[in-house]
């Protein structure tokens, strides 16, 4: 038995919240680890080839996600000291998947989105993104959206989205064919939130990094 996972169920009953702040450059490891975990469970369970490998290869994934902590994008979430999820934010849209007239609607992105599986089912990864959406529209006050890119052939995440309010937008593809090419979009939250979030951001203790 997985009693890591076990004793992680146990902390996720015990825990009314969840504690978020930007993840540390020296954190890389911590942030692909939990993307290589969900990697894994896709892998086993699902018909996608999301993140069997890392693209466009491990050193150019490695350099892309360092690039996302030096510039402060990347946050990660935590149970007690355990870290179970991340999500990257950033305020402009890749310039080939989404088009100008797009992109002239001012959005918040979100990328590398991933909650440890011992969490699912509770609605932690919709607080996520909801929390995501809200700290992206503070940083950049006219923005109206939530845009995400979901590998293309990821059907069952297409559906999740969906089901969390997304609308379709587009399949396209890039220059660099890059395979996350479905596009998905979805109003902002209201902030303050609806409902009391699980979620909380801890102040920073010192500046480590460039503004979003």
């Amino acid at each position: 038995m997985d009693t890591d996972t076990r004793g992680r169920r146990r902390s996720r009953a015990a825990h009314a919240s969840y504690r978020i702040r930007r993840a540390r450059p020296d954190e890389l490891d911590v942030v692909l680890g939990l993307i290589d975990h969900a990697a894994d469970w896709l892998r086993s369970q699902k018909n996608t080839s999301q993140w069997a490998r890392p693209w466009p290869s491990p050193d150019g994934r490695r350099k892309r996600v360092y690039e996302a902590l030096l510039d402060g994008q990347t946050w990660l979430l935590f149970d007690g000291e355990h870290p179970i999820g991340t999500v990257s934010i950033k305020l402009i849209g890749h310039e080939e998947l989404w088009t100008p007239e797009e992109r002239r609607t001012e959005a918040v992105y979100l990328h590398r989105l991933v909650v440890d599986r011992a969490y699912a089912g509770g609605g932690l990864g919709a607080e996520l993104i909801d929390w995501a959406g809200r700290k992206g529209a503070s940083l950049q006050r006219n923005a109206e959206l939530i845009r995400i890119d979901v590998w293309t052939d990821n059907t069952d995440l297409h559906a999740y989205y969906r089901r969390q309010g997304f609308e379709d937008v587009a399949i396209r593809t890039t220059s660099d064919k890059t395979p996350s090419g479905a596009l998905f979009q979805k109003p902002l939250p209201p902030s303050p939130p609806a409902r009391p979030s699980r979620i909380i951001e801890e102040a920073p203790l010192e500046a480590h990094y460039a503004p979003v």
